[in-house]
This record gives structure tokens, sequence and C-alpha cells, in this order.
């Protein structure tokens, strides 16, 4: 969780995700690829993302939160930064 996007402009961002509003909402369809091609979308415009998972998607016996975050972080190329409940940032890799 440590490599992430280094700088003064980063941490405002990453400090005001955390006070802000959920920016992607994971539902009843779980992950699809339109899900993750908004959530690539985002995160190569603004460097972080806050994701949320809502109820009907972790319906599923054994769900573990972090490694299901990871999961998607990995799928859109990101940096798993942070998990407080089943809410979650992911930032851009440093290039």
């Amino acid at each position: 969780m440590d490599e992430e996007v280094r700088g003064e402009d980063f941490r405002e961002r990453l400090k005001e995700r955390r006070r802000g509003k959920v920016d992607i909402r994971i539902g009843k369809k779980g992950v699809t690829e339109s899900l993750l091609e908004e959530v690539r979308r985002r995160l190569e415009k603004q460097g972080v993302v806050k994701v949320k998972v809502l109820k009907s998607a972790r319906a599923e016996p054994g769900f573990n939160r972090e490694e299901f975050a990871e999961e998607v972080a990995r799928a859109v190329g990101g940096v798993l930064r942070e998990v407080k409940g089943y809410t979650f940032i992911i930032v851009k890799k440093d290039r």
C-alpha cells in the first residue's frame, strides 16, 4: 500500500477524498468491465478514487473487504491506499 504518487498536490487530493463523498459505488451487479473503466478514467484524471462496496455487492459468504479492494485496485492498475469499513481509496501508480 505504500508505493504511491508523491507530492504536495497529491497529498491535498488524498486529504480531500478522505473527507469527501464517494466517487464510485459497487452495487448488486458487482465488478463489471464498465465499472472498472470508470474507475480507470477517474484515476487517470484525478489520481485518487474513493470506492464504496454496497451491502448488495458483499452478499456472498466469505466476502473479504481487503482482498476485494486489492483485486479492484490491481484490475485498474492502481495502488490500494486505505480501507475503512467497506470504503477504500485507490491511488494512481507513480510512473
